[in-house]
This record gives C-alpha cells, structure tokens and sequence, in this order.
C-alpha cells in the first residue's frame, strides 16, 4: 500500500467540505476548566470559570485544518449525519485513526484505519470495509481529531 499525502478535494457521498477564514478576532467562551459532575454536585462547590478561544483549540495551524460534515452512516454509531469533523492533514494516520482518504483517486470518504490488516473500516456493520491491496494508492486528506455535534 501506497500512502500519498496529497489533498485531491473531490468528496464523495459521506462528507461535504466546510470551508472556513480565520481573521485576527477571536472569540473566547465561558470556561469551566474542573468540569460538570454528572451525578449530584455538591451546593457549595465554587466554579472556577476562565476564557477558551474555540478557534484558537480547535482551528490550530488552519492551512493544515479541514471542517467537513458528515452526510452518510457508514461511520455510525461513531459519526452520525450533520456532525461536523475537524480533521488535520500534518497529522499522520495510524492504527484505528478515523481518516479522510481516498484509494486510486476514487472521491475522498470517511473511515476508520485498520493499519494491521490494510483495511478501511465502515463503523457501521451495514456497509463493506475496503481492503486496501500494496499496489493501491491511499491520499489522506487528514485525520479527524475534533467531533462536533448537535444535541
């Protein structure tokens, strides 16, 4: 197998690319670095609270950051339709990463990367794993670092 690391931005059925501009504002949110207990928390607990800029965490290096959006189910139950996937193309792909790519030029897709058996996997039992053969050539748009979805 061939890996080649070079964007081809043609996406298939599975995911839209979301394009983004990064300009020099930022917005920060409200921030709760302790976390949420979710059983009962205690009355008297203090919340500490501190400012996180999202775009600064999420959207770090953007000439290397892809927002694309899930269309398909072949990932689900890990991925569902309209999640929205930051991924990282100057990350490399390993074992059991969940992935952008695309093998012999066919549309980029979204699967997860069976390293040890040269697999693509399809989360989802419903549709077919690609056996990725030495002679195939693998681009890999990036590896999905950051989930967001809609609750």
């Amino acid at each position: 197998m061939k890996i080649v690391r070079l964007p081809k931005l043609k996406f298939s059925d599975e995911i839209e690319n979301l394009p983004f501009k990064v300009t020099e504002d930022s917005i920060s949110v409200k921030y709760i670095p302790d976390g949420v207990q979710a059983g009962f928390p205690s009355p008297a607990e203090d919340f500490k609270e501190e400012k996180l800029s999202l775009d600064k965490r999420y959207l770090t290096n953007p000439d290397a950051t892809y927002i694309v959006k899930v269309k398909g189910n072949s990932m689900f139950p890990t991925l569902s339709v309209g999640d929205l996937l930051i991924v990282k193309s100057d990350v490399t792909m390993t074992d059991n990463d969940v992935v952008i790519v695309s093998v012999n030029n066919t549309d980029f897709t979204v699967k997860r990367f069976d390293k040890i058996n040269s697999k693509l996997l399809a989360d989802n039992p419903d549709y077919k794993s690609v056996n990725v053969l030495e002679d195939d050539t693998v681009i890999c748009l990036g590896v999905v670092k950051h989930l967001i979805r809609d609750i």
